[in-house]
This record gives C-alpha cells, structure tokens and sequence, in this order.
C-alpha cells in the first residue's frame, strides 16, 4: 500500500477493503500462493467479486466449494483421487452395450431386473430428459450450443456428469434445472486458463456441484415440498422476510395483488437466479453466494429481496398482471446493486 497505488485500498459502503481492479489480482495471488490458505480472508474478497483474469475463479470457487482444502501441499493427491473416483463412476454407470455379456445369456428383449439390457434402456430415459435440457442450456452462448466439436464435447461432459448426479443419488435422481446450477461452474472450468486443470472440468464441476446441491436438493424432491425443508417452505421464509424488510411492498403483493410468491420466487430460488441474469452476472453472483460466510441458502434469499426492492416503485404501480410480468421478467440490472443491497440488508438484520 503507501504509495504504491496499484495496492492502495478504499473502504466500501460495508467497510471492508475495496481494491483496483489490478490489485485485486495481487491480493488474490498472495492469498493463493500461500502454502495454508486463509480461507476467510480469499472468502472477503470473493464476495467482493473474483477478477476474470489468469484463471483466478476457476480456483477460488474449489475452495469455496470445500472441493480443495486449504493445505495446498494435499492438492495435488486429493485431485489425484477425486478424478480417479469420478472416472470409475463413469466407468460403472454409464453402461456401454458393447461391453453386455454373450448375447446368447443376455439379450435386448430381457425384461429381467438382472439383465444389462432392461438396465440400459432404463437409464436411457433418463438419459435423454438430461439430453433434452442439456440441449436448451444457454441457446445464446456458443460454449453450450455450438455445432463444433468442442460444443459437443461440453454437451457430452455434462450429461454424463448429470447422469452420474441421478444414479449416485436414487432418491432424487436428476431433475429439470439440475442443468442450470451445473453448468456456470462447468463453464468456468473449462475456460481455465490452467489447461491441465481444464482437461478435469467434468470431473471437478461434478463435485463442486454436488456440494452445492447438498444445501439446495430438498427443493427438487418433489414429495418434500411441503415439509418444513421443502421450497414452500423456503418461499414462506423469503415471503415472512420480505414483511419484515418492507411492510408496504408485502401488503401490495400479498395483501392488495394477491401475488403468489410461488409464481417468481420457485423459479429464482431453485435455479439460484440462473435465469433471471445475464451469463456473466450469475458467475458474478455466485462469487458472493458461494463466499458469504452466513451459508449459501442466506445469502440466495437476500438476493431475492434485493431484486424486489430494487423494482420496489415498480411493483408498487402495478397490478396483478403487470407485477406478475415484471417479477418473471426481471428487469436489466447493475448486478452489483443487487449485490451490495443484499450486503445492507445483511448489516442491518
């Protein structure tokens, strides 16, 4: 710091350290070129946003994501082992027909729970629902729905990994949207600019992603939605919130609109706003989602109040039917606004 302005820090509206835009790389590098990372220090700075530059996210989210632990010198081993594991996987459950037994002891038209062919066309069911959303994801981004081979590689990779997601996991199995939360960390994988992490993408977005999902897969069990960890209750909580924050907008919605925060909130709360914003700003938003210290689940609801309040005036003027479309469509947004109203609502509670 002193005088060299490349470190020189500002405070934030919150108080915490606010760096340029090149000495946040700085900071970044030193927190990771410790031999212990300070996880709470890298987790600062994260929720303050990761420089998309010299494959700075791709590495910081397997931390937060508790995928590396913070004894850098177990690195290399853990991942050793991690993408062994999810190989093997593969290697068990995605069956291949040309590896079934002599056709003579098993054979297409066996209905038998034991026969790799009743097996095999079980999964393909499911296989082509991952295909089918797998194919919608990001229709706009070359990355997801180009016509070359390395889209169709990325294609590939995250069915596979979504299949492997549903078989490791019979109670919930894969269920629309799935594709939606795999994909950003996917993404950011893939593009690290570290091409020898690059190779692993599927595999170490695979666990990434199961850690994430961990705190969220009640909202997908069907047959939870109505207990007390299933998303309505989980809406009920962002409704009693909302009340809480600003009565006024509460009674317009809920009183006076009668609008079900059913109708917006399953959509936001389920996908973790992945369809609300633009690509670039939901791989903004999860850098503050995955670093809040106060867990995940918190920090995703505050969003969701930021957002309304953000369109308070709006939603204030309108009717049913104009609050419904503009709740569905949200508006475009300086996701930083979001970002740093969700921060005043966290200091004020």
């Amino acid at each position: 710091m002193g005088d060299n302005k490349s470190t020189e820090a500002v405070s934030t509206s919150n108080g915490s350290p606010s760096y340029t835009s090149a000495a946040r790389v700085i900071r970044f590098r030193q927190e990771l070129r410790s031999n212990t990372i300070n996880l709470v220090d890298v987790s600062k700075l994260a929720y303050e946003g990761v420089p998309d530059k010299y494959g700075l996210r791709p590495l910081v989210w397997k931390l937060l994501l508790a995928y590396l632990p913070v004894d850098t010198a177990a690195w290399p081993a853990l991942l050793g082992e991690k993408r062994k594991a999810y190989a093997e996987f593969c290697e068990e459950l995605v069956l291949d027909p040309n590896k079934f037994p002599d056709p003579h002891n098993d054979h297409p038209l066996n209905q038998h729970e034991d026969s790799s062919w009743h097996a095999y066309f079980r999964d393909a069911e499911m296989m082509e629902q991952i295909d089918r959303d797998v194919m919608r994801t990001h229709p706009d981004m070359h990355f997801f729905s180009g016509d070359g081979e390395p889209s169709k590689r990325h294609r590939e990779d995250m069915k596979r990994a979504l299949f492997v997601y549903a078989k490791l996991n019979p109670g919930i199995k894969y269920v629309q949207g799935m594709n939606e939360i795999y994909a950003p960390i996917y993404h950011q994988f893939a593009t690290d600019t570290d091409s020898a992490a690059a190779q692993h993408a599927e595999a170490d977005a695979f666990f990434c992603f199961v850690e994430l999902i961990s705190e969220f897969r009640d909202h997908f069990c069907q047959h939870l939605d109505n207990s007390a960890v299933g998303i309505r209750a989980t809406i009920a909580k962002l409704n009693r919130m909302l009340q809480g924050y600003d009565p006024e907008l509460w009674a317009h919605l809920e009183q006076k609109n009668k609008v079900n925060p059913q109708f917006y909130a399953f959509r936001w709360i389920t996908l973790l706003l992945t369809q609300e914003f633009p690509f670039p700003d939901v791989v903004r938003l999860w850098d503050s989602l995955f670093s809040d210290p106060g867990g995940h689940m918190d920090c995703l609801l505050r969003f969701c109040i930021a957002m309304l309040l953000n369109i308070r005036e709006e939603l204030l003027q309108g009717d049913f039917s104009q609050n419904i479309k503009l709740l569905q469509n949200y508006p475009p947004v300086d996701v930083h606004a979001i970002i740093h109203q969700a921060m005043q609502l966290k200091l004020a509670s």
